[in-house]
């Protein structure tokens, strides 16, 4: 009996060959919603494997992903990986795997990671995604960033959400992917929303969008200035993250928020993350962004961009930020 997809196509006479097509690919995309649907083609279908340092990533073209520009992906997967390197030291996994689904549509899709049978992730990439798409693409980082981190309980999905926001932006800057201000802007367009509203209280918990992403997201520019004027500049959040990825070894790990804190605050030698977590996770938590990105010299414009001034208090740090080290 012919399979889904081959029924599918022979619609084609009846819809249309584009729609037959489309409905097709939506059929093979549906297929490894399932997470061990997924690992179960990571191991078993063929894939190649990019080197990076520290570790490899296996890419695996599910089903072949007909219709996809290869060379574009691979040279996609490699730009995201020298951002992940740029920030951590080196790439945060021995061994990660990505299973690309190829889906109609010229940008990327939605990607999911897991950790349980090893860092994976699932990624949707449209057919006919240019080099622009995959120049402009923030997803793929964005995943990458969450295997460098244990998993953590459900009620602290803010902190990985969080985390895997700020940290995005602030790799591909590091690995001169994006510019000082690109970064800056989107803080700025972003963590407003993520403020708490009336009625809100800790993050622990907390299902609205906004503050998962952008609320997650304040919290760790809070840290990164803390753990900087602490230590007069010596460390940065990427000196807790680091060492938060060496002692768990990724997401295959699966942690507390109280052992993450602890790990990140014995990387840098000062005691912030874990009182920065204790208020945030279980009280309404405000921050005054107007006046931080002014500290910062971050100043925004009427039209969305950003303007930096180096004469601000913090400019140094702020410029520090988007550095490799």
């Amino acid at each position: 009996m012919p399979d889904r997809r081959t029924v599918l196509l022979a619609m084609g006479a009846t819809l249309g060959l584009g729609e037959a097509m489309a409905r097709a690919g939506a059929e093979a995309s549906d297929a490894y919603d399932e997470p061990d649907a997924m690992y179960a083609a990571l191991f078993r279908q063929p894939h190649i494997t990019l080197p990076m340092v520290g570790g490899t990533i296996d890419v695996t073209f599910a089903d072949g992903a007909s219709g996809i520009d290869r060379r574009l992906v691979v040279d996609w997967i490699r730009l995201a990986g020298r951002a992940m390197i740029a920030y951590f030291g080196r790439y945060p996994v021995d061994r990660y795997r990505l299973l690309v689904i190829a889906e109609p549509g010229e940008t990327v899709g939605h990607a999911t990671t897991f950790g349980y049978a090893g860092p994976a992730t699932r990624i949707r990439v449209g057919t006919h995604a240019d080099a622009t798409a995959f120049a402009n693409d923030w997803v793929l980082v964005h995943e990458m960033v969450h295997t460098a981190l244990p998993d953590l309980p459900r009620r602290a999905l803010w902190l990985q959400e969080g985390n895997a926001t700020y940290v995005e932006p602030v790799a591909r800057a590091q690995a001169g992917q994006l510019t000082e201000e690109d970064v800056w802007r989107q803080a700025v367009a972003g963590m407003p929303g993520g403020e708490p509203r009336p009625g809100d209280g800790g993050m622990d918990g907390t299902r609205a969008h906004n503050r998962l992403y952008w609320g997650g997201a304040t919290f760790w520019l809070r840290a990164e200035v803390e753990i900087a004027l602490r230590t007069s500049g010596r460390k940065m959040l990427r000196d807790a993250m680091r060492g938060m990825n060496r002692a768990s070894g990724g997401n295959a790990a699966t942690w507390t928020p109280e052992q993450l804190m602890a790990a990140g605050d014995a990387a840098t030698g000062v005691d912030i993350l874990a009182g920065l977590y204790e208020a945030f996770a279980h009280r309404r938590v405000g921050t005054d962004l107007p006046t931080l990105f002014s500290r910062l010299g971050v100043i925004a414009r009427p039209d969305g961009s950003v303007r930096l001034d180096d004469r601000a208090e913090l400019a140094w740090l702020r410029r520090r930020i988007c550095i490799p080290s």
